[in-house]
């Protein structure tokens, strides 16, 4: 017995392209992995990312945020680590009100998406 797709089974995924670059799911991931992990390569390396794509990325996203949006505590006794900047904090707000506002706006669709799928072949 073949399970049927439900509305869950579809979302939306939002890229934004803009002049200086684009923001989508895998930069935001990374983002946020960064604050879990409060480390890039921890971030990167737990989604199977090279630490140098992940600076690439991270430089993509400070290029569009108009500036740094994690910094780099060096050594010390806590050996350092990395953090959200507050630009990088606020540029995952925004992403998220945006795909919140996009799915609100679509979820009828993807259920009819859902719907086709399921529906007998004719």
């Amino acid at each position: 017995m073949t399970s049927r797709p439900t509305t869950q089974s579809y979302r939306l995924s939002i890229r934004i392209d803009g002049p200086n670059g684009r923001i989508g799911p895998g930069k935001i991931e990374l983002l946020r992995l960064i604050g879990v992990h409060a480390s890039i390569r921890a971030a990167a390396g737990s989604i199977g990312m090279s630490y140098p794509k992940a600076m690439r990325l991270l430089d993509e996203l400070g290029r569009i945020a108009g500036g740094p949006v994690v910094a780099s505590r060096h050594g010390g006794a806590d050996r350092g680590g990395t953090e959200i900047t507050p630009r990088g904090a606020l540029l995952l707000e925004i992403y998220d009100r945006i795909c919140g506002s996009a799915s609100d706006a679509t979820a009828d669709n993807l259920a009819a998406i859902a719907a086709l799928s399921t529906s007998v072949k004719a």
